[in-house]
């Protein structure tokens, strides 16, 4: 998987809206996204396949949005949609900042640790 601290990053952001709102499509999307497991592979390479579409590939904010685009493009669902909508529009910074910071500290799912990045 490429870029797995802002998988972290986004993983994380995605956990503060579940714990804000309890989406039943998110908490099935979380379960799959996890590293832990159960897993699901295919997220990763959602993941992959998001970075290689965008400019910045350094840019978790860019590959989550260009994520939600293509896991909606197989079936669209409204709260997953709507969270696509609120990136595309800056709104929710605030839970995109805690997620940073708590990647930064450690502070998220001990599972999702991949030793192989910087620190943002």
């Amino acid at each position: 998987m490429k870029n797995t601290l802002g998988y972290r990053i986004f993983f994380r952001y995605l956990e503060n809206i579940w714990n804000a709102e309890e989406h039943d499509w998110l908490g099935g999307m979380l379960g799959g996204m996890s590293l832990g497991s159960p897993a699901d592979l295919a997220y990763a390479d959602y993941w992959d396949k998001a970075i290689e579409k965008i400019s910045e590939p350094d840019d978790p904010y860019q590959i989550g949005i260009q994520f939600l685009k293509d896991y909606l493009a197989i079936g669209y669902i409204d709260e997953i949609g709507q969270i696509l909508t609120d990136m595309e529009n800056n709104a929710r910074l605030d839970l995109w900042e805690k997620a940073v910071y708590d990647v930064s500290h450690d502070l998220d799912d001990p599972d999702m640790h991949i030793v192989s990045e910087d620190k943002p």
